[in-house]
């Protein structure tokens, strides 16, 4: 394969090989929109970005305004890591990411972290996959060591001494945990040796937190973008330089792995994404897969709200191709969500282009950054675009 066939191959921290490039011909010029090839019409189209959110998944709570308050208010509280909050590493401030390679919680990780901007119109999460949904994507970071360092029993009694009300407003009572361990999660004897109706109670709060922390998420989406302007008629929202980058991203197969409203397949793919010089080999998807298949909160789990009648999902079988594999990010928000790659390797669009786009001309690569720029949405409305006022 040809350099410039894998041209802008994994933009971002991931994405299939792209197809061979083909001029399009002077037939084929023929599009409702400025400067798109009739042959990549229908496919750019296909990138409008609806209006609605899609319906969330396992969670009955998720369009709760009450849950998604509450989620809201438990996103920046410190006290649910010692110090340490969700928007440590996902800042209003800086589009809901924290701008460094990798990030810093109660130790340092090994993985960039993606913006919460749209989250709540994706179906699979991390880098590697190891949560199908987003209300179990925020249960990993609590309980992980190097972010908030927290566990599911402290977490039940932190909600208990300090958000009851919020908390049984949409969930219903707590059950009584006077006897209940202060601290403790699985791999732990505090909870291991818990008599497993108590296990079972304590992971229906946190599965809750969970589902709050999603209701509040699904406000933090952002408005659509020029792009989708433009696709519905609009041609005076890219200028020039942008439509020409468009058509140079339809015209290099960008859209094999960056398609649809969100601009990414979903799917995980080892294209040889550079890494930190430091970095350690890192098995992404396979890795991700074999915590995911293990989750009790997966979608197929118990703790998951199906309809009576509702067959609980299939999960992905693991598969050769999943060492080394990454999941295709967003181009959405592109361009303040930086830096790039699944652990931040890349610190600007330039130099992600500069990697993977060497055999186009400048001007391909300065039109591709105008393009990149017709990605961003605005930040979603008060009162969910910021920290909470003080009570």
């Amino acid at each position: 394969m040809t350099a410039r066939a894998a041209v802008l191959a994994g933009l971002l921290g991931g994405g299939a090989l792209l197809g061979a490039c083909s001029a399009p011909s002077a037939a084929a010029r023929s599009c409702d929109l400025p400067n798109v090839a009739a042959e990549h019409c229908e496919e750019a189209h296909e990138l409008l970005l609806p209006e609605a959110l899609p319906a969330a998944r396992g969670n009955k709570y998720a369009e709760d305004e009450d849950a998604a308050r509450f989620g809201f208010s438990l996103f920046f509280d410190s006290n649910l890591g010692h110090g340490t909050s969700c928007a440590t590493c996902h800042s209003p401030e800086l589009a809901f990411v924290d701008r460094v390679s990798v990030s810093v919680g109660k130790g340092t990780g090994t993985r960039n972290s993606p913006t919460t901007f749209n989250a709540a119109r994706l179906s699979v999460f991390f880098w590697d996959g190891r949560a199908d949904s987003l209300w179990s994507q925020p249960l990993f970071p609590v309980e992980n060591p190097l972010e908030m360092d927290s566990t599911r029993l402290g977490l039940a009694h932190l909600v208990e001494s300090n958000y009851r009300e919020q908390y049984e407003l949409v969930f219903g009572a707590l059950p009584e945990m006077t006897e209940w361990p202060a601290v403790g999660k699985p791999g732990d004897a505090s909870f291991d040796n818990l008599p497993e109706r108590t296990r079972t109670d304590v992971n229906i709060i946190f599965a809750n937190i969970g589902k709050a922390f999603e209701a509040y998420m699904r406000k933090n989406a952002t408005s659509r973008a020029p792009l989708d302007a433009f696709l519905e008629g609009d041609s005076g929202q890219l200028l020039e330089p942008a439509q020409a980058g468009f058509g140079v991203f339809l015209a290099n197969g960008c859209v094999s792995c960056h398609r649809g409203p969100m601009l990414t397949d979903e799917s995980f793919h080892d294209v040889g994404f550079p890494s930190l010089p430091e970095a350690i080999a890192d098995a992404g998807r396979a890795d991700g897969l074999a915590v995911l298949l293990g989750d009790p909160f997966n979608l197929a789990g118990s703790f998951a709200d199906r309809d009576l009648d509702e067959e609980p999902p299939t999960l992905p079988s693991p598969g050769p191709a999943d060492t080394g594999a990454f999941r295709t990010p967003s181009l959405r928000n592109l361009t303040v969500t930086f830096p790039y790659g699944h652990d931040g390797a890349l610190k600007t669009l330039g130099d992600v282009l500069q990697t993977h786009a060497a055999d186009l001309s400048q001007n391909d690569r300065d039109n591709l950054l105008a393009f990149f720029q017709t990605l961003n949405g605005s930040y979603p409305s008060p009162p969910w675009n910021d920290w909470p006022s003080p009570q």
